[in-house]
């Protein structure tokens, strides 16, 4: 069996192209037979001699000779001596052992043959047993042999435009450092010993030789380094896999071109600017245009109008982008019928030898899946916006607000009327939304008046969702006003939803949704939102109902328990309260202050758990108990003992703190005498403006151990000093990590003792920094 060296040696001789090679002193080692042909010369006469002393034109390759020396490949003309042909002349310095020039001579008028020539010089390098890279000037891959791969592994793709560091490492670093010195001086390092492991440090221990030389260009400029590998390690092995790869492509490019020629489906073909050139049945089938009307750019009309402009940006940004994988878009098409729906586009780039050579798509109709999320999406934003009004009215128009224009251009709330005759319905306007941009709905006269007929009637009537269409002409069915008719077809109205809200059972109003425009039509689907929506407002309209009613109450508990304070000698009282909910007037916190038999003061605030009406209710009967048990003859513990007991035996409360005292007036000085159930510590200021906390003793909150013993706390106010007593919505943060909640309680109260009593409350409840939402009750005495 031949050797490997000795089959290339063939392959070399049998070339339709003449091949040569210099040694290192410039005499010729290698002459083929076809250079022997183009010249005369047989190899025995050239071999062992210098080129410049064959029988071609001598200055013409002493000029190539000098190029060569300086380390710059030659390709030109050289004319043969005497009436030999003009020759083709290209070589290339190399640094490949024993060599220093490697060359091939051509007839200029065999073209064909020197595409071979170059083809297989080409298929040289692929498959030359040496590895073989080539870097630019920043030291990044721009190509390798296989026999790099089969050296340290990876693929070509793994190291184009990466660095040496990127792919190797420290090793990759050391053979950086060889080329940097061969583009500062433009010298060739020949088998420089390099040792090591490859590819990222992960490889086997290896040694190499490896060579390095610089590229130029034609015109002398240095263009990169080339690198010759030769693994002393391990025998070689040969990899071929581009291929494979090229052969890939190919087919991948052949099956796309198959299914578009052979599906009906929504796919089309782009070019690699992104316009249209081929047919493309399916997406023309949706769309209803000419083959004429979609080729070039004109496919985007069928896009609308508010997405366009943004379907065309990001488009031409896709196949402009040289690393572009995938195009996605969803947007509004419009359909043979002249509606629009949801559809989304997506593209992916066919490449041929790594460039894109065409884009290939589909349009897939996500019209229903689009349109289910935002009803979704519309039927939560509109019960949120219901929830957040506490006016039956109020929510029927926050209602309104959130559907208009996502879900209407025009929606309208109908109060209906509860006496009903011949099937017919009046009642009054009560709320009416028109989307931006439209000329607003005439309303006319606020009350109504609807034939049997009409939509609004018959949701009414049924207590059922209604769809219909909006006449063209005039019918009995409508009876619109001029007005309302010439603005629905200035506007293009084209279909109406009604969903009835109902009270108690009863249909109490009619919500009614108008489309306009390019707006798709409501179909059977919509009827089952409206319908939801109905349900809902029903439902929050009857909250509404309860929550008015509660609050009347609540308004006449606090009229009745939260009383203004009394009047005291010596004394001056102030008190605020701030309820937790939206507009309640009253919850579970009070304050209370009431003279006692002897002159005596009675204060004291408490905090029922909760902010409702039930809260509000056990905080009555919790201050009226109180109230009844004070007494100027025993201290302030024995009430609160006493109020324990009872408010438990009767299951009045399970969770109240109290803070309960007495200012007694004593010997010319004012006294505070207190019992704490569990409840913020009292605040004192003195006449300098100082505050602290009282630091009594603390029992446990009413409810839970109604026999426990309780003990009373004294402090003397002197003259100009503040009583300051608090419910826990002053000071409650939901995040206190640093306990910082009382702290600034005090800063806040030394900030306002200055002022006069009344401002000094005001500022407290006003300026808290507390977030929790609660109660907030405030009751301040201050000494004269």
């Amino acid at each position: 069996m031949e050797r490997p060296d000795e089959v290339l040696a063939g392959v070399v001789d049998r070339l339709p192209v003449g091949v040569f090679a210099l040694d290192e002193d410039e005499a010729v080692v290698l002459w083929n037979s076809h250079a022997e042909h183009l010249t005369g010369w047989p190899p025995d006469r050239v071999l062992g001699t210098r080129l410049t002393e064959a029988s071609m034109d001598g200055p013409a390759l002493a000029r190539i000779a000098d190029e060569l020396r300086a380390g710059r490949p030659f390709t030109g003309r050289v004319p043969a001596r005497g009436s030999g042909p003009t020759l083709y002349f290209r070589a290339v310095p190399v640094t490949v052992p024993g060599l220093s020039v490697v060359g091939v001579l051509q007839d200029v008028v065999d073209t064909r043959a020197g595409d071979e020539a170059f083809a297989l010089l080409d298929a040289l390098w692929e498959s030359a047993p040496v590895g073989l890279a080539y870097f630019d000037t920043a030291l990044r891959y721009r190509r390798v042999n296989g026999a790099v791969l089969d050296i340290d592994g990876g693929t070509v793709d793994q190291r184009l435009g990466r660095t040496l560091e990127e792919v190797h490492g420290a090793v990759g670093a050391t053979i950086a450092d060889g080329l940097r010195a061969v583009l500062a001086d433009g010298a060739a390092r020949p088998a420089v010993p390099i040792r090591g492991r490859l590819w990222h440090g992960d490889g086997p221990p290896q040694e190499w030789r490896m060579s390095m030389y610089p590229v130029h260009a034609p015109d002398g400029e240095m263009i990169g380094c080339g690198v010759v590998i030769v693994d002393v390690t391990v025998a070689e092995k040969t990899r071929r896999e581009l291929a494979r790869v090229a052969a890939q492509r190919e087919h991948a490019l052949n099956r796309y071109q198959s299914l578009i020629e052979a599906t009906s489906a929504a796919v089309w073909v782009r070019e690699v600017d992104g316009s249209a050139r081929r047919d493309a049945p399916g997406l023309r089938a949706i769309t209803g245009q000419s083959i004429a009307a979609m080729r070039g750019w004109g496919f985007l009309d069928a896009v609308h109008p508010q997405h366009r402009d943004a379907w065309r940006a990001s488009w031409e940004q896709a196949v402009a982008a040289e690393t572009a994988e995938v195009f996605s878009q969803v947007y509004r098409l419009r359909t043979a019928d002249g509606g629009y729906r949801w559809f989304r586009t997506r593209a992916v780039p066919v490449r041929t030898e790594g460039r894109v050579a065409q884009w290939v798509g589909t349009e897939t109709d996500i019209d229903d899946g689009v349109r289910a999320r935002d009803r979704l999406d519309l039927l939560a934003g509109a019960t949120l916006a219901m929830n957040s009004a506490t006016e039956p009215e109020g929510e029927l128009g926050a209602l309104a607000d959130a559907l208009v224009p996502d879900f209407a251009d025009v929606c309208r709330v109908y109060l209906v009327d509860p006496s009903r005759t011949g099937g017919g319905v009046t009642g009054r306007r009560s709320v009416s939304r028109t989307a931006p941009g439209l000329p607003e709905s005439p309303m006319g006269d606020a009350r109504f008046v609807f034939a049997a007929t009409h939509p609004i009637a018959r949701c009414v009537r049924g207590g059922a969702p209604v769809l219909a269409d909006v006449p063209r002409v005039d019918t009995r069915d409508w009876q619109p006003t001029p007005e309302m008719a010439q603005w629905g077809i200035g506007v293009d109205a084209h279909s109406v939803l009604v969903a009835p809200v109902l009270s108690g059972g009863v249909v109490v109003a009619a919500l009614l949704f108008v489309g306009v425009g390019d707006r798709p039509r409501y179909t059977e689907d919509d009827l089952g939102l409206v319908g939801e929506l109905g349900t809902r407002a029903s439902t929050a309209v009857e909250r509404a109902t309860a929550f008015q009613q509660s609050r009347q109450v609540a308004v006449a508990l606090q009229s009745a328990m939260l009383t203004d304070p009394p009047t005291a000698p010596g004394l001056e009282i102030e008190t605020r309260y701030l309820p937790a909910a939206a507009g309640l007037a009253v919850g579970g916190d009070w304050f209370d202050a009431f003279p006692l038999p002897g002159g005596d003061l009675a204060v004291g605030v408490g905090d029922v758990a909760g902010h409702d009406l039930p809260a509000a209710a056990t905080m009555g009967q919790l201050r009226s108990m109180l109230r009844a048990l004070a007494d100027a003859d025993h201290p302030p513990s024995t009430a609160v003992a006493a109020l324990d007991r009872v408010a438990t035996r009767l299951a009045v409360t399970r969770f109240t703190t109290l803070v309960h005292g007495h200012v007694v007036q004593r010997a010319g000085e004012a006294v505070f005498r207190w019992s704490n159930a569990g409840h913020p510590p009292p605040v004192v200021v003195s006449a300098a403006g100082e505050p602290a906390f009282l630091t009594g003793d603390v029992g446990i909150v009413l409810g839970v151990a109604p026999d426990t013993v309780r003990r009373d706390s004294e402090i003397v106010l002197p003259p100009g000093s503040t009583l300051l007593l608090y419910t826990d919505g002053l000071v409650e943060r939901r995040r206190d990590p640093d306990g910082r909640a009382n702290a600034d309680l005090l800063e806040l109260v030394r900030a306002h003792a200055h002022r006069p009593l009344g401002e000094f409350c005001d500022h407290l409840v006003r300026d808290t920094a507390a977030d929790t939402d609660d109660d907030i009750v405030v009751l301040a005495v201050r000494v004269a």
